[in-house]
């Protein structure tokens, strides 16, 4: 054994070496730093392990609300919110403790029914981590409007857009967006397909082609107010008119004179009319020039006139024609008549806008087509078997009652029929007692200058009440004093009245609510409902001028037209008219022409505003009928805001009778009304058995 210092020196000296040699303290070192985060990737998969089972159950419980409040229709939103709450929080009841749960329910659209369900869940072993909780969050949607391949759904919307609506335009149009927010939504894979029709007293129809639109004045009322019009008197004749009347006649003016006149016009329409109707092939400007220079022809009247019974001679343009009237209240008197064919189609070609620039552009609004009665009083009894302006006939060339014909308002008269004066062309003053759409200068009988063989024609212009016929004014030179096509007010020019074109059948929603809001209102015309049903019915009809939609046969589909309107069919005054004249242009222009032209007065034997909103509701009960019998479901809502009560229990019986149920007839007042009306048509229409959707934001 060493016992000396130097043994006890090597002895520590060993000791010394081992001590710092040793390296197995280091691992369990190293070890114990790196468990921590391992330990923490362990606790988060077991606390995200924990929130997957919870969203879950989260999600389990919203789908269970959403159906729970989904047929609790007839509940408020305040009650199902809370019946909402409730379910959750029972479905949650074993997973509940420690957790913060929020439920929020809602029903963004008719018939679709939506619950958020959040909680915050604590953490366990991620506390370490300074995470206290998890946020977790599920979304539910439940809907009772649905539809698919095998079901599909084709709605469109006739929209009343009158200048009725002025102020409810955004009433209007909120209600139809979420209609179509709600039919449209829920994964429907584009089956549900919508168009969307404003109407007045006529429609834009934004027809696809010009084959289906009468050019070449073939149609059977195609041109109807001006052709074979009396324009012009010759000169010196002796007419009997009292105080007033046409020729610019002075002041003072019997009630009925400008009637007489136009009794005395409709036996030469009638005669001219029966000569029409024949098809034929276009051609550029079918109707008798108008624009300058024209050809003349020297014809010597007729009839003997006074002094010495010396016939007179006069020049009449290429087209146009001449008259003898006699014995009679406008005295003896030769006439110079319209062409006995006018095309409203190539008219527009001869009206100038205001700059002058250009000629004014047809906008797309069309003419209704001819009724059976028409038809048969124009060709003769039983000449036809048809009513072609209330089915969804296909337009072809082969038959010109089948095309639309161009809507064209005409220019009204530099007249007041009222005053028996002078009223400028312009915009329309009240106070001035003339035409509201009197956009172009009435003119004159064109004299020296305007032909070189022409140094007098040998009349005189028309210019009283009727001077409106005269087609002489559209001549390609002279600026139109005011042309106005947009809506919110009055409109002027050959398309005044003419509204928004039609939205064609389409499974594009923003395209369908783009409509919807470019949706304006509009004055001119008044309303005429059935045009509206009409061209709404056309968008879902697989014939054309769309073709769009499925056959009628076509297994599973639903086709629906909703028919919205503030009121009663009706022709608006055109002015302020005197009870006693209630004929021809003092009307506004409509779809069907004016009151007291031949179309109304002849062919209907209707003569009185009474008497055309009489014909309006006619032709809106037959749409309906045969709209049904094709097996399209219609429902019809009436906002009554401004209606008399007598006025609202009219309009509620006749929409009623359009509907296909009762219980699809809807009324409202305001527009809360409107949005409760059409919310529970979009629940209806596009019904299905209350199911979950998918819920895309």
């Amino acid at each position: 054994m060493l016992t000396s210092p130097s043994r006890k020196r090597l002895l520590r000296s060993t000791a010394n070496r081992c001590f710092f040699n040793d390296r197995s303290g280091s691992v369990g070192m190293i070890f114990g730093l790196a468990a921590i985060p391992m330990f923490l990737m362990i606790g988060a998969a077991v606390d995200y392990s924990r929130v997957a089972i919870l969203r879950s159950h989260l999600q389990a419980a919203g789908d269970s609300a959403a159906l729970a409040v989904g047929s609790k229709s007839s509940l408020t939103q305040e009650a199902r919110a809370i019946l909402a709450e409730n379910i959750v929080k029972a479905n949650l009841a074993s997973y509940a403790s420690g957790l913060t749960v929020t439920v929020l329910e809602t029903e963004p659209a008719a018939g679709v029914y939506q619950v958020r369900v959040s909680a915050a869940m604590p953490t366990s072993i991620m506390k370490l981590a300074q995470v206290s909780s998890i946020n977790v969050a599920t979304k539910s949607q439940a809907q009772t409007i649905g539809a698919s391949s095998d079901q599909p759904l084709e709605i469109a919307l006739a929209l009343d857009n009158t200048g009725s609506m002025q102020n409810d335009m955004t009433a209007l149009k909120t209600a139809a967006r979420n209609l179509v927010q709600s039919v449209m939504s829920g994964g429907s894979g584009g089956a549900v397909k919508v168009s969307v029709v404003p109407y007045v007293a006529a429609v834009n129809p934004g027809l696809p082609s010009l084959t289906y639109v009468d050019t070449a004045a073939s149609a059977p009322w195609t041109g109807d107010w001006f052709r074979g019009g009396w324009i012009a008197y010759h000169q010196n004749c002796a007419h009997n008119w009292g105080g007033g009347g046409g020729g610019g006649g002075g002041g003072g003016g019997g009630s009925g004179d400008a009637n007489d006149l136009i009794e005395l016009l409709n036996p030469f329409r009638r005669m001219a009319q029966e000569l029409f109707g024949v098809s034929s092939a276009h051609a550029a400007d079918v109707t008798p020039n108008t624009v300058l220079p024209l050809t003349l022809t020297d014809r010597q009247s007729t009839a003997n006139t006074s002094p010495g019974n010396n016939k007179k001679w006069y020049k009449v343009p290429a087209g146009f024609g001449t008259y003898w009237n006699s014995g009679t209240s406008s005295g003896t008197c030769d006439w110079l008549t319209n062409p006995s064919t006018v095309s409203n189609y190539e008219l527009f070609n001869r009206v100038k806008g205001q700059s002058g620039s250009a000629t004014v552009a047809w906008k797309g609004c069309v003419e209704a087509r001819a009724t059976r009665a028409e038809l048969n009083a124009m060709y003769g009894a039983n000449a036809a078997h048809k009513d072609y302006d209330v089915t969804d006939d296909a337009p072809t060339a082969s038959n010109a009652k089948t095309l639309f014909t161009p809507y064209f308002a005409p220019d009204e008269p530099d007249y007041s029929v009222l005053r028996w004066a002078y009223v400028a062309p312009g915009e329309y003053v009240a106070a001035n007692q003339g035409f509201k759409n009197n956009y172009l200068a009435d003119g004159s009988i064109p004299s020296s200058g305007t032909n070189p063989s022409a140094s007098n024609w040998g009349w005189t212009l028309e210019t009283g009440g009727w001077s409106g016929e005269n087609i002489l004014k559209y001549d390609r030179a002279t600026n139109s004093a005011i042309v106005r096509e947009t809506g919110d007010g009055k409109t002027y020019g050959p398309n005044s009245g003419c509204p928004e074109p039609v939205t064609r059948l389409t499974n594009n929603q923003g395209d369908v609510i783009s409509s919807i809001e470019a949706m304006r209102y509009w004055d001119n015309g008044g309303t005429i409902v059935s045009e509206g049903l009409m061209w709404a019915w056309r968008t879902l009809s697989p014939e054309a001028p769309y073709a769009d939609g499925r056959p009628y046969s076509a297994a599973g589909l639903k086709k629906v037209i909703v028919l919205m309107t503030d009121g009663i069919n009706e022709m608006n005054d055109n002015g302020d008219r005197p009870t006693s004249r209630d004929t021809s242009h003092i009307s506004e222009y409509t779809a069907y022409g004016y009151l007291g032209s031949g179309r109304f007065d002849w062919a209907n034997g209707i003569s009185t505003f009474a008497g055309a909103t009489t014909f309006f509701n006619d032709r809106l009960a037959a749409a309906c009928t045969n709209a049904k019998a094709k097996g399209i479901k219609i429902y019809t809502v009436l906002f009554s805001a401004y209606l008399t009560p007598a006025e609202k229990t009219d309009a509620e019986t006749r929409l009623r009778a359009c509907a296909s149920e009762p219980t699809y007839a809807f009324s409202a007042s305001d527009g809360q009304g409107l949005q409760n009306a059409f919310g529970s048509i979009a629940s209806s229409a596009a019904g299905a058995p209350l199911h979950l959707t998918p819920w895309t934001d």
